[in-house]
């Protein structure tokens, strides 16, 4: 099967987004280009979480609205659904959650400990692509793995993936993300979070910390037991405070809830 493709016109926003300087106008020249990005972009714009609701009805008062940084990351999230066909074997309202949950979490995580905001969102979105791609591509080995480990855990499912494919879901997505010309700091981040503690790298770090909040309250740990699961040298090694999931909590929920809506 085909590897998946991100619209040109996602593409091309997140380059301009990467810019500071690119004007506002190019912006909503070219979310007008594609209606499903624009009528989000309205949408979040319009969310009780911004206490705008019914009142944006433009593109540049929606960009005024929602800050660069929250339109990178709903243009980067509505390309992404829009790209990627349900896959067999995944409950993909679960899986669009966790993602946005990790993504969101990534970016609380971020800006906390000196990584970028953008990137630290884009790798904890762009973390299970490649679950997706082998359940798309690859349907009958994908049971298999499947009847062995939840499809979700994705940083769990990685030996199984190996085991029966001689490759892992990271590979995968490492080697889309590449064709997609996304930065390699996201690639070596997305190859190297399962043995956190043994990096430097802090990118990995961030993505080790947020996928296991995320997988935590997919499967309905409580915040404790969620902490049980987390290397404690992760942790340190981020410089956050022993109360960093008490402090980024609310807003990573409630971000998760604009954006599914």
């Amino acid at each position: 099967a085909a590897l998946p493709t991100i619209s040109k016109v996602v593409l091309e926003l997140l380059e301009m987004l990467n810019d500071p300087d690119t004007p506002t106008t190019a912006i909503v020249r070219a979310i007008r280009k594609d209606q499903v990005l624009a009528a989000k972009v309205l949408r979040v714009a319009n969310s009780s979480f911004y206490g705008r609701s019914g009142e944006v009805s433009s593109l540049d008062v929606a960009i005024g609205t929602l800050g660069l940084h929250t339109l990178r990351t709903t243009v980067l999230t509505t390309g992404l659904m829009k790209a990627l066909p349900d896959a067999p074997g995944i409950d993909m309202v679960s899986y669009w959650r966790m993602s946005l949950r990790t993504a969101f979490m990534a970016s609380e995580i971020a800006s906390r400990c000196g990584v970028n905001r953008d990137e630290a969102f884009s790798t904890g979105l762009m973390q299970g692509l490649g679950v997706l791609v082998i359940h798309l591509a690859m349907p009958e080995e994908a049971l298999l793995i499947a009847g062995q480990v939840d499809p979700l855990f994705i940083d769990g499912r990685r030996s199984t993936d190996r085991k029966i494919l001689g490759f892992d879901n990271a590979d995968v997505c490492a080697e889309l993300l590449r064709r997609w010309k996304f930065p390699d700091s996201i690639q070596i981040a997305l190859l190297s979070y399962s043995n956190a503690t043994g990096v430097t790298d802090k990118l990995s770090k961030v993505l080790a910390l947020s996928s296991l909040y995320a997988y935590g309250i997919n499967v309905g740990l409580s915040e404790g037991e969620i902490v049980t699961t987390i290397q404690p040298q992760i942790v340190t090694d981020l410089n956050l405070p022993q109360d960093w999931l008490e402090r980024c909590r609310d807003n990573v929920a409630a971000s998760v809830n604009f954006m599914a809506a």
